[in-house]
């Protein structure tokens, strides 16, 4: 076997938004207990993955049949994408970055994933070069995160850019009051929660109102009444009702020392227009050509990190099929040398130290082996695989040799 036949053996079966309405997805969802049970007699790893916009089967082996067979109960077989190799490895690689989503760069996908890959450990049902597949497409989505924000940025809405401007000119640890509590308002507090404000505090005249958006992030909610102690208290206040009269007039500012930053989104104008330094939708429009020139530049880097990484990949999993292959070589030293050990205790040529002696032999595989060991990884990290196979199976030959003739 070369690295490709390694490789080839990582499949996935993909039932996504691409092809299936929400409905079909909905009713091909699976049992997790039953589709694990089913195919981990099958195969040696499995990783299910199941969101709102897919419903996936990872596995390692020779054939799709016991997987497929899982979509042809649901009668949804018809729908689903096979992939193999390098293939399946790109697509979870781009489902971990958010890069294969409905809404592409949203942020929840990653910890689906990390989720379902800590549900098939504690299952049994990964620890081998599946797993491995998997560990490495949870790295990628944090970095493609970490490097790339912008990919979450949203493209046409007032919200979006609302958030954006907050995290820009304040940052996430502002305190922010967002006033109004109905469709815009709700969305507000939803995007600045995704950028990782806390410090957040919902008014509304309708208090049960005001206190249901705040409990869906965690957030501080409080009465219209207060809003002049809510101004004295924040760095940015943000109005998104749709009030006839303006709810802040030149005068309620009086009694304020410094003036938050203050935006208005209400239509009509919630605040007073005597009011100076007040922003608007329309200034707010300003940013939106360069929020998607940023996200779309962000994207294309985004494709391009997981490529590379993919690239990689093919060495690390050649590197990584290496080191099982001399963890068990090892192992199986070591079990030659413990019997030898045992032999020459049972013969009296040794003192029963066993524990010394055992020591004693491990610590010399160890250190007459460790050139050969750096120089089999060398070979597979240079992606000279084969080299690094043929060498490993001539020794375990010769060795298996030796043992049986002693």
């Amino acid at each position: 076997m070369d690295i490709d036949d390694y490789l080839g053996k990582i499949k996935a079966l993909a039932l996504t938004h691409r092809k299936a309405t929400t409905i079909t997805l909905s009713e091909t969802y699976l049992n997790s207990d039953e589709a694990y049970g089913r195919l981990m007699r099958n195969y040696e790893e499995v990783f299910i993955l199941q969101t709102c916009n897919r419903v996936e089967v990872y596995f390692y082996g020779d054939d799709y049949n016991a997987a497929e067979e899982v979509y042809r109960a649901k009668g949804t077989v018809k729908y689903v994408d096979r992939l193999s190799g390098i293939d399946a490895v790109r697509h979870i690689f781009r489902v971990a970055a958010g890069l294969e989503s409905a809404a592409i760069g949203e942020s929840e996908v990653l910890g689906q994933v990390e989720e379902a890959f800590n549900d098939a450990r504690r299952r049994g049902a990964l620890g081998g070069l599946l797993g491995y597949t998997i560990e490495r497409a949870i790295r990628v989505g944090k970095e493609v995160r970490s490097k790339y924000p912008e990919i979450s940025i949203g493209l046409a809405s007032i919200s979006s850019l609302a958030a954006e401007y907050i995290h820009r000119v304040k940052g996430r640890d502002a305190a922010v009051a967002i006033v109004g509590a109905g469709s815009m308002g709700s969305d507000i507090a939803r995007r600045l929660a995704e950028k990782g404000f806390r410090n957040v505090t919902i008014v509304n005249r309708t208090i049960d109102k005001a206190k249901l958006v705040a409990a869906r992030y965690g957030f501080r909610y409080a009465p219209l009444d207060s809003l002049i102690n809510i101004i004295k208290n924040s760095d940015v206040v943000v109005f998104a009702t749709s009030a006839i009269e303006p709810l802040l007039k030149r005068r309620d500012l009086e009694v304020v020392n410094a003036v938050p930053v203050i935006i208005d989104l209400g239509v009509p104008r919630n605040v007073d227009p005597e009011i100076p330094g007040v922003v608007s939708i329309d200034e707010l429009k300003t940013l939106e050509s360069e929020v998607i020139e940023r996200k779309v530049r962000a994207l294309r880097e985004a494709n391009e990190i997981v490529e590379i990484r993919l690239t990689e990949f093919k060495k690390l999993l050649a590197k990584r099929i290496i080191e099982n292959m001399i963890s068990e070589l090892m192992s199986w030293s070591f079990s030659v040398g413990e019997s030898e050990v045992r032999r020459a205790i049972n013969a009296r040529l040794i003192k029963d130290d066993s524990d010394g002696a055992l020591l004693a032999v491990k610590s010399t595989v160890k250190r007459v082996t460790l050139p050969l060991v750096m120089y089999l990884k060398e070979l597979a990290e240079e992606g000279r695989f084969n080299e690094a196979l043929t060498i490993i199976s001539e020794l375990k030959a010769r060795l298996n040799g030796s043992s049986k003739r002693t």
